[in-house]
């Protein structure tokens, strides 16, 4: 049997310290405080602190009462303290904790990817059998001093009197001066209340496919973005994007194809005009059509891929804008060509890739060579 030594306090120490612990237990001093940073004061701790030994020493001195005298504080002494005042609850503010936030989170996250994963490529069902074809607009800035209204106006014309023809607008609709460059308002008759009324009657003009924001679009946007409105408000059918959008267009006839659309691509190149495109079909998407603009230089190149069996057309649309002031202060070549550029699509050559997609560097030819061959495809002829 284990030996006990002699007890290293005294009787009357032991009941001493058992007072003062008691003490401070009914002053509302938890026996054992809380840790943290901000540490509760505890009974043990005032209690060395009054009876002049450390916390070490009063464990000591504890277990040494316990076994040589039986005695142990009695913690159902603890008396919490009872504050000066209290404040009744408030109702419920509205606000998910932690775990309904989550599971909010987790919902809107399933619902964004499923979103974010279409948006990567549109379908759109084409109503129109036979041969279309596709438009693509260069930059209209519509208010500008140089805007050549009158090729916009037949341009959109020619698209919206012949059958078969969807069109692309790459975006910068207006000048939309923003910042420092708002002076250059003092340039244009054109106001930027005025501006709004252009925008939204080329909005209006024609039924776009695609309608994209280019960096002009999106200036002045940061409290609301009024060609967004415009398309909400008269329930445009089409595609509205900001910076593009990467489209499949599926034909009645079960062709498909597929277009991918910015206001430019990354790339450049000062010995082709085109080589962003070339760029997107070897290092992005290899889509049958693709365009874009915002430069103010036109170009066209096509890419053959053997896989899949391809030819990929390259589209950079030109502007409807002339005399422009920021070209001619840099030394810029005029290379504005092409204001707009056609792409047209036979299903009756949907087998041979070099002749199911014909580009054309005019609206007005484009639409003339669509009507001959949707006459000829509703004789049900083919171009042969």
């Amino acid at each position: 049997m284990a030996r006990i030594g002699a007890p290293t306090i005294s009787r009357e120490v032991a009941e001493h310290t058992l007072e003062v612990i008691h003490e401070c237990l009914e002053e509302g001093l938890p026996f054992v405080g809380k840790g943290g940073a901000a540490a509760e004061k505890s009974a043990r701790q005032e209690s060395a602190r009054r009876l002049g030994i450390t916390h070490q020493t009063l464990g000591h001195r504890l277990r040494s009462m316990e076994m040589h005298f039986g005695l142990k504080p009695d913690l159902s002494r603890y008396v919490a303290t009872r504050a000066a005042f209290e404040i009744d609850d408030l109702p419920h503010d509205g606000e998910p904790d932690a775990e309904e936030l989550i599971e909010l989170l987790k919902d809107r996250y399933d619902k964004r990817k499923a979103h974010h994963d279409a948006s990567k490529l549109r379908q759109v069902k084409v109503n129109i059998p036979g041969p279309i074809a596709v438009a693509f607009f260069g930059d209209p800035h519509v208010d500008d001093p140089g805007c050549a209204w009158g090729d916009l106006e037949r341009d959109v014309r020619l698209c919206r009197e012949t059958e078969g023809v969807l069109a692309v607008d790459v975006g910068d609709n207006s000048n939309n001066w923003v910042g420092r460059l708002m002076r250059l308002y003092a340039d244009q008759e054109v106001t930027a209340k005025q501006s709004l009324k252009l925008v939204e009657w080329l909005m209006l003009a024609l039924p776009w496919l695609l309608d994209i924001d280019g960096n002009h679009d999106l200036f002045n946007t940061d409290t609301s973005d009024p060609r967004e409105i415009m398309h909400r408000l008269h329930n445009r059918l089409g595609v509205k994007a900001t910076s593009g959008a990467r489209l499949q267009l599926n034909m009645p006839a079960g062709n498909t194809t597929t277009m991918h659309v910015r206001h430019d691509f990354p790339g450049g190149s000062q010995f082709n005009p085109a080589h962003a495109l070339v760029r997107e079909t070897l290092f992005g998407f290899r889509d049958h059509l693709m365009a874009c603009g915002h430069r103010h230089s036109a170009g066209y190149i096509p890419v053959w891929h053997n896989d899949p069996r391809r030819l990929c057309h390259g589209f950079r649309v030109g502007t409807y804008k002339d005399m422009d002031h920021y070209a001619r202060d840099k030394g810029f070549q005029e290379n504005n060509w092409a204001r707009s550029m056609a792409a047209v699509i036979d299903p009756d050559f949907a087998n041979d890739p070099v002749r199911y997609i014909k580009p054309f560097f005019s609206l007005e030819d484009a639409t003339e060579y669509l009507t001959w061959r949707r006459s000829k495809w509703g004789f049900g002829k083919t171009a042969d």
